[in-house]
């Protein structure tokens, strides 16, 4: 508007709204899903335009696609009526909290997901510099010291599970999980037995179990849970004679979800491997086992472990999670291992689980930071 930008501000501003002077011959103009189409029209008054907001609109294409809306209700909840500010939410949600019971306030028995409060004294050292700055390809000579932790911690895992050979490559539970049964898959097809691809998984169950397991290109076979938490050895019996030829793996978790130690574990992993099968101890609940028995050493073929569950290392907001793989002696050749770093894994190994050789230490929590 040459020369007239002060006149059409001032009348734009006669009629409630504020317009951005840029210069004498130019002022600047904003809308939002917010802005009116009153707004709309005082705006045009103060340029001196008129023009009809109905038509324009019936004119103009919805930058939303019309199968994109929304058509059903929602925000239904009684809830969000009787709370009408942002205020009052926020005084509601707070009341919600007080009643929970979280581990800031108390004890909760199940270790599992619940062991991710750490101390200070733990936190502090690993942002250290020279701990935590460390890139996952740096030259070995470079690293000697975290190769130093790395076998360390590698061979007291073995120590404390009964396994022989433990990766600590996954970088959480899941892919512990995945890289478990692609080296229980990689055992089967060296021994020709490529029709091995049922995997037995009780119905109380991790979730991540069956998504693992779906992952390896294994077919799921529920097995039932019996009242008291354990499983339904009967129906185990079953499967593993329906499924015999085609067993893979069974999958349990011990002691189980439900806090249950099965007093027939032993038995179960016989008939099993009796089958031609493997057997995976999840060790998501490992914390209720260290120092009192070693999944390795009552019939465990591999395990995932948890670190930050049985050990209360950072975790979460505090550092990623940690889910080394342990394995017996016949499935140590199919541990994960790296094209970029021959050191990581071995020879036969089914390629990397991560995009780092080893899993992160739980001090690279900063956004842009790149860890061993």
């Amino acid at each position: 508007m040459p020369g007239k930008a002060d006149a059409v501000a001032a009348a734009a501003r006669d009629a409630g709204v504020n317009l951005y002077r840029a210069d004498a011959d130019h002022v600047s103009v904003s809308c939002d899903e917010t802005t009116t189409r009153e707004q709309l029209a005082a705006v045009w008054d103060a340029f001196g335009v008129t023009a009809d907001v109905e038509a324009l609109d019936a004119a103009t294409e919805d930058a939303l696609p019309a199968g994109l809306l929304r058509s059903d209700a929602y925000l239904t909840h009684p809830v969000f009526h009787a709370h009408r500010s942002e205020t009052s939410m926020l005084r509601y949600l707070r009341r919600l909290a007080d009643r929970d019971y979280a581990l800031d306030r108390g004890m909760i028995p199940l270790g599992s997901c619940t062991m991710k409060l750490n101390a200070t004294t733990e936190m502090e050292p690993v942002t250290w510099p020279e701990f935590g700055q460390m890139h996952p390809f740096a030259p070995v000579g470079q690293a000697e010291g975290y190769l130093t932790l790395i076998t360390e911690l590698e061979e007291r895992l073995a120590e404390v599970t009964g396994y022989d050979k433990v990766s600590i490559q996954p970088n959480a539970g899941s892919q512990g999980e995945l890289a478990g049964l692609l080296a229980v898959r990689a055992y089967h097809r060296a021994n020709g037995d490529e029709q091995r691809t049922v995997c037995l998984i009780p119905s109380s169950a991790h979730g991540t179990n069956a998504a693992s397991a779906v992952m390896a290109g294994m077919k799921v076979v529920v097995v039932k849970t019996a009242d008291d938490g354990e499983v339904d050895v009967e129906d185990l019996r079953a499967k593993i004679a329906q499924y015999r030829d085609e067993l893979s793996v069974l999958m349990i978790t011990y002691p189980s979800t439900h806090g249950v130690f099965e007093e027939h574990v032993a038995d179960i992993c016989a008939e099993v491997h009796e089958a031609g099968g493997q057997v995976y101890v999840d060790g998501a609940n490992l914390n209720a086992l260290v120092g009192l028995a070693k999944p390795g050493h009552f019939g465990g073929d591999v395990s995932h472990l948890n670190l930050h569950k049985t050990f209360c290392i950072p975790h979460g907001g505090g550092g990623p999670g940690v889910g080394p793989v342990g394995v017996r002696a016949h499935l140590a050749p199919y541990l994960p291992n790296h094209p970029l770093q021959p050191t990581a894994g071995p020879e036969t190994g089914v390629g990397p689980i991560s995009a780092a050789p080893w899993a992160p230490p739980a001090s690279c929590r900063s956004p842009g930071r790149t860890c061993a």
